[in-house]
């Protein structure tokens, strides 16, 4: 069976642009919890699907973005992107101080 790298290549770099669009506006996404867990499968499928052609391609002697070097660093940051986004902070204090908004409504309150 032949493999088409470069179409494996164009695949691969829409998948992880659409993860990194995703990761980037689940902020937004976070707003409604129905929305943000709808992105953070999107995240996931994507990451999990460059991962795999990003394999093959390294597997069948590929390329990506002109270098062999850069497919294994991009098969691992799929998969920290993969695990970051199904991280679920919210409403969890993780610094001990006060943030801005807090400080805000401290001041309103007086």
């Amino acid at each position: 069976m032949v493999m088409n790298l470069e179409i494996l290549e164009t695949i691969t770099n829409f998948s992880c642009g659409l993860a990194v669009f995703a990761f980037t506006v689940i902020a937004t996404a976070s707003r409604n919890p129905k929305v943000e867990v709808l992105v953070q499968q999107i995240i996931t499928i994507c990451c999990i699907f460059s991962a795999v052609l990003l394999t093959i391609i390294l597997i069948n002697g590929g390329t990506f973005w002109s270098s062999e070097k850069l497919i294994p660093p991009l098969i691992a940051l799929n998969l920290i992107i993969m695990f970051a986004a199904r991280l679920n902070l919210k409403g969890k204090q993780i610094s001990q101080g006060m943030n801005p908004h807090q400080i805000g409504r401290l001041s309103q309150e007086e």
